[in-house]
């Protein structure tokens, strides 16, 4: 690394002195393992000899070729891996050159000469909303030098600027630039060894064990087995220790990535790509689950083109606004629903919270190079006959047939549309109500209390926030109880910056519990008060109508937990039939199926008929949940499964959810948009 760009730090320069401790370990383990091996091989071997020396028998061959094979059968075991062929395919990317595409390659050069490292080998445009530095990772890599290729994602370059763009490949040129990058090949060998003899060792065995068909090389294989399962606990032991090492090496990695990203261009545009790269991605993949879903009655033209579309949609769902083409994700949006004060360090996760690094990338030096916003795409020559490439090739990676109808975007918006319809509340209550529903206990001693007639800050910031603030402690809470019954599980966590040891988490319960009863005691009160003030404001002829709709949405919020309740129950009756068992096993799971679907149908005639979700049935709804309380069905019979039945089960609990969901929300927005009219109304 050159001297003017920002140096390694302390925490990166221990772990990669740990990683490189674990990956060290990791070999001369192996290599022991290895040394094992071959010193079985001549122990057996001699032992082979020695029983040939004794008499030269059809018998004494067999057995002196066992013996001789077990030490055979284990050396192939731990080394079989380095002659498998690589599965690694570029048939989903599209290799770019200079000459194809002179502008992006000119930013590569401008960021290649700011960080002076190697250019990158090959440049590839992938289908996802992702750009990565990889290289052939062969055993032989580990010993010669390897050059690098960049990859881009296409839905990447359709949802950044110019700008952004270039500080996400500034971000993996640093990963260029760090030579610790190479423990990251050692630790892709040792993966591909862990896995070749931990997990992918199956038709191995079975060779072993059934290959030769004689009786006595299956005793043989027997033994040769017991040894290969020693071998593969201690390399699965080892294993745990190697990958944390290497994921919190990985971690600090990217901070200096980051870092130099900052340096050579600037943190604005470095954040904006990272807090939008999450609605992009999940834009992308929206679009793709819309055609798997179609059961390929619709193909795309254009993926790249529904992901544009889709991040607008989603955008104006979220209130994200749209600057310069794009839309703008802050920072608060990361936090404003999650109000949780418990950090627990996924000692797995290759890449920090998104958070975090926003907050590193600020402390950043920085030659704060100027913004370009125009989008990225714009660069790109050909970019739409590309997308149309992309697509097809994103189809042949998840072996989509392309047989269904192409459509166009406009046709693919609408269709979204009607599968996925969305009801927005009302925008008067600044979200207070997204995530929070008015219901009221008791709605007589609110009435009898003083009512007052001004308009407060019922739905103000602050009072938002306490709504996102009950559910950060709900979930801490719950966070809190599960480190209790599982002690084991992790040895620290921090809680409001403080680091705590997990044997401590009970003490933290008691108070955490008296701050949740005293924000539910704040947002109720709210809750009354907003009442009141729309009951005052609702006028003789329209408080009753308001009443009622109050009454109403807090019956349904009490019975929609029991009929949850009652769903889910029995949706875990069903979950064998989803899986292949034995016939004794599934004959077991329907006599309990049976024995539970009695108090089912009963909860679902109460539903039917007394419940206050009656009235938003249409006759549809009732004539198929009544067809099933009606019903007899066995499900199993003659060992196999009567799969009209099993279609009929699954298809009404899956409506009888929808049907509560759609009621519920449907109930919720009425009253709501009532409570905003009244604000309209002159008394």
């Amino acid at each position: 690394m050159t001297n003017n760009l920002p140096k390694i730090s302390s925490a990166y320069k221990s772990k990669l002195t740990s990683a490189i401790i674990s990956v060290s370990v990791f070999f001369i383990i192996y290599l022991i393992l290895i040394l094992i091996s071959l010193l079985l091989i001549f122990m057996l071997g001699y032992g082979a000899v020695m029983i040939l020396s004794i008499k030269v028998t059809y018998i004494s061959i067999i057995a002196a070729l066992g013996l001789f094979s077990i030490g055979i059968f284990v050396f192939i075991f731990l080394v079989k891996f380095i002659f498998r062929k690589s599965r690694h395919s570029t048939r989903h990317l599209i290799e770019v050159t200079r000459g194809h595409q002179p502008e992006l390659f000119r930013i590569i050069d401008e960021i290649v000469a700011e960080t002076r490292v190697q250019a990158p080998k090959k440049v590839f445009l992938s289908p996802d909303v992702n750009a990565s530095v990889s290289y052939n990772s062969v055993f032989w890599s580990m010993f010669l030098p390897v050059k690098k290729n960049l990859t881009i994602g296409t839905g990447l370059i359709n949802s950044t600027s110019i700008g952004e763009l270039k500080t996400i490949l500034a971000h993996e040129f640093g990963h260029f630039s760090q030579r610790s990058m190479k423990i990251g090949g050692y630790v892709s060998q040792a993966e591909k060894i862990i896995f070749e003899t931990v997990y992918n060792n199956k038709g191995y065995e079975e060779f072993i064990l059934n290959g030769s068909g004689y009786v006595v090389f299956k005793f043989v294989g027997m033994i040769s087995m017991g040894v290969i399962s020693i071998f593969q606990y201690v390399l699965k032991g080892v294993s745990s220790f190697l990958f944390k090492n290497h994921a919190s090496l990985q971690r600090e990695m990217e901070y200096h990535a980051d870092a130099i990203s900052t340096y050579v261009t600037n943190p604005g545009e470095q954040i904006s790509s990272l807090l939008r790269i999450e609605l992009s991605d999940a834009a992308l993949n929206s679009s793709f689950n819309f055609y798997t879903e179609s059961e390929q009655e619709y193909v795309p033209q254009n993926l790249y083109k529904n992901q544009t579309s889709l991040m607008r949609i989603f955008s104006e769902r979220n209130n994200h606004p749209y600057v310069n083409d794009l839309p703008k994700v802050d920072v608060e949006d990361l936090t404003r629903y999650n109000k949780s004060r418990i950090e627990i360090e996924d000692q797995w996760a290759s890449h920090p919270d998104i958070s975090k690094r926003i907050e590193m990338i600020r402390k950043n030096e920085t030659k704060n190079k100027p913004e370009n916003h125009e989008l990225a795409r714009n660069i790109i020559r050909g970019f739409d006959q590309i997308c149309e490439s992309m697509t097809l090739k994103f189809l042949d990676w998840y072996e989509i047939k392309n047989s269904g109808e192409i459509i166009d975007d406009e046709k693919f918006v609408q269709l979204y549309h009607e599968k996925h319809p969305y009801q927005s509340l009302s925008r008067d209550f600044n979200g207070y109500y997204e995530r929070h529903n008015p219901v009221l206990e008791d709605i007589e001693a609110i009435l009898a209390e003083p009512s007052p007639v001004h308009a407060g800050d019922f739905f103000s910031d602050q009072k938002v926030s306490l709504v996102y603030e009950m559910a950060g402690i709900e979930n801490d809470l719950q966070t809190l109880q599960y480190l209790v019954a599982n002690p084991k599980l992790i040895k620290t966590f921090k809680y409001d910056g403080a680091l705590y040891k997990v044997k401590e988490a009970k003490n933290l319960i008691p108070g955490l519990e008296k701050e949740l009863e005293k924000v539910k005691l704040e947002l109720a009160g709210n809750d009354k008060d907003i009442f009141r003030y729309y009951y005052h404001k609702a006028g003789r002829e329209h408080k009753e109508t308001l009443l009622n709709k109050y009454r109403k949405f807090t019956v349904l919020d009490k019975e929609f937990d029991e009929f949850q309740s009652s769903i889910n129950e029995f949706i875990n009756c069903l979950q064998f039939m989803t899986v292949t068992l034995p016939f004794e096993e599934i004959r077991k799971h329907r006599a309990t199926l049976l024995r539970e679907e009695k108090p089912f149908k009963q909860k679902i005639s109460h539903f039917l008929e007394v419940s206050g979700y009656r009235e938003f049935l249409t006759e549809d709804n009732i004539s198929a949940l009544q067809e099933f309380v009606n019903s007899e069905y066995i499900y199993f019979n003659n060992d196999h499964y009567i799969q009209r039945e099993v279609d009929s089960v699954f298809t009404v609990v899956k409506q009888y959810q929808e049907i509560i969901n759609k009621s519920y929300l449907d109930c919720k927005k009425d009253l709501l948009d009532f409570q905003s009219g009244l604000d309209d109304k002159a008394f």
